[in-house]
């Protein structure tokens, strides 16, 4: 009965209107529903609203479908009512909670501009006293706004690809800026030829250096890259680059080789980069040049994923999860971990939420002691492995990778018990890997926390959730 309901509903919706649809994200009282109307009117577009498409489809009021569904239950209705809306060109006002759902987000971001409207909290908090939507959490409607700004505010971010501060803008007046902003494009032509020169003239493949200058005159498309240095042994361009084709996004991610991170960061005004992974050696050096730093990557203190939104750097650490995934179902009391940068730091974090007791095992004694001063681990050299009897052995050190094809400790020291995860993953059978499996031990190779730190930074960067076995199959 619902789909019969959606279908008149939507079914005079055109799909053949403009290139791009423009979808409003946002707290309610922001102006979604407001701004859409004054968008339509001056576009000549159709504009949709999620909340009155639902109204539609159950003959129910907001406030009813609460009382008598459940937030879980409303939810799933507005998860079918968003899947069903076309992905042709219009404008789109959503619910403020429409982004707790990656899928939504998915079915949102294909083909469009997405803008998040933002207010004041004094002033949401006027707009909407006179509305009779129930309570979320219980709380008086000021901490109300707090709470639950804290909690959507970072999926806000990772969806939207702009944003519009509505505080003491006129429905109309937030319209214009908003068309203002899509008709200037998203970035400055100059500033993005000059980032483009530069990624050009670094070891990037010939057919990116072409699909460099093809792109570097199109302002609508947005910029993400892998910054190190090196860069080029990434992987992550051909990944990213085949999920903004599967998901519709006007993307492209190239690779960012540079010496410095802090000078890179400030060079990005006005060019569109929108994300970043980060690599070696940048991923501690980086955080002094952020504006915030998301409390796990505080704690390890090395950030792996920047997210850029309106010049605002963002920090966050997926790695720790790449190392924490795959470890599921792995039981033993010590790990001894490889290597003390900041990939390590992520590897003592991961294994310490398995319950383990980690040990930092480098080169350089005074490095490992460092780290350990945040985390509390033991220490030692790397020709100490066997005095610590570990269960568990990750090599967070870029030995074993194409350019370097060692060992990272003696093939003796390894024995039929251990577990053995390197994070390496160019090549995937490592030496220390193969080294391993001759001595039976079981393996994790380096492709695993690849996939599921990209798995996780992809949705940091997009708001979208990609399959994992997505991933496994672009890597095979």
């Amino acid at each position: 009965m619902r789909d019969k309901i959606l279908s008149r509903v939507l079914g005079g919706i055109t799909t053949d209107m403009a290139r791009r649809r423009i979808v409003l994200i946002g707290y309610r009282g922001t102006g979604k529903s407001s701004i859409g109307k004054a968008l339509s009117s001056i576009t000549g577009q159709v504009h949709i609203d999620t909340d009155q498409l639902i109204e539609d489809a159950t003959g129910k009021k907001i406030p009813e479908i609460f009382e008598s569904e459940g937030e879980a239950g409303f939810r799933e209705i507005e998860q079918h009512v968003i899947a069903r809306i076309p992905s042709g060109a219009g404008i789109i006002s959503t619910g403020g909670g429409a982004v707790l759902h990656p899928e939504n987000v998915r079915m949102l971001r294909m083909n469009s501009f997405v803008v998040l409207l933002t207010s004041k909290n004094e002033v949401i908090a006027r707009r909407i006293a006179k509305t009779s939507r129930p309570s979320l959490t219980g709380q008086p409607p000021e901490k109300e706004i707090d709470t639950v700004l804290e909690e959507r505010m970072p999926l806000y971010r990772s969806a939207a690809d702009f944003v519009i501060n509505t505080s003491s803008t006129s429905a109309k007046q937030a319209a214009s800026l908003i068309l203002d902003k899509i008709t200037r494009g998203i970035c400055l032509p100059e500033k993005r030829k000059s980032l483009l020169a530069g990624v050009i003239k670094t070891p990037v493949p010939d057919r990116e250096k072409v699909h460099l200058k093809k792109i570097s005159g199109d302002t609508d498309y947005y910029l993400y890259g892998i910054l190190g240095h090196p860069a080029m042994h990434s992987k992550s361009p051909v990944i990213y680059n085949h999920l903004f084709a599967d998901y519709g996004m006007p993307a492209h991610y190239t690779w960012f080789e540079q010496k410095d991170p802090g000078v890179f960061l400030s060079s990005l005004t006005g060019t569109g980069v929108r994300g970043l992974s980060v690599t070696i050696p940048h991923k501690e050096t980086i955080i002094p040049h952020l504006d915030e730093i998301k409390h796990d990557a505080e704690n390890i203190g090395a950030v792996n994923t920047v997210l850029i939104l309106e010049d605002e750097k963002f920090g966050f650490n997926t790695d720790w999860k790449g190392i924490y995934r795959p470890l599921e179902g792995t039981e033993g009391d010590t790990a001894v971990i490889l290597g003390a940068g900041g990939a390590a730091a992520a590897a003592v974090y991961a294994v310490s939420m398995r319950g383990f007791r980690p040990v930092i095992l480098n080169r350089s004694p005074e490095r490992a002691k460092s780290l350990a001063r945040k985390s509390g681990a033991e220490t030692g050299t790397l020709d100490q492995v066997e005095k610590f009897s570990p269960d568990l052995i990750i090599n967070t050190t870029p030995v074993g990778m194409s350019s370097n094809p060692h060992l990272p400790i003696p093939a003796s020291v390894l024995k039929p018990e251990m577990k053995v995860f390197d994070l390496v993953y160019t090549p995937r059978d490592t030496p220390l890997l193969q080294a391993a499996l001759q001595a039976g031990c079981s393996v994790i190779p380096g492709t695993e926390m690849f996939i599921h730190q990209l798995a996780e930074q992809f949705r940091i960067l997009t708001g979208i959730d990609t399959p994992i076995i997505r991933l496994r199959e672009m890597l095979s």
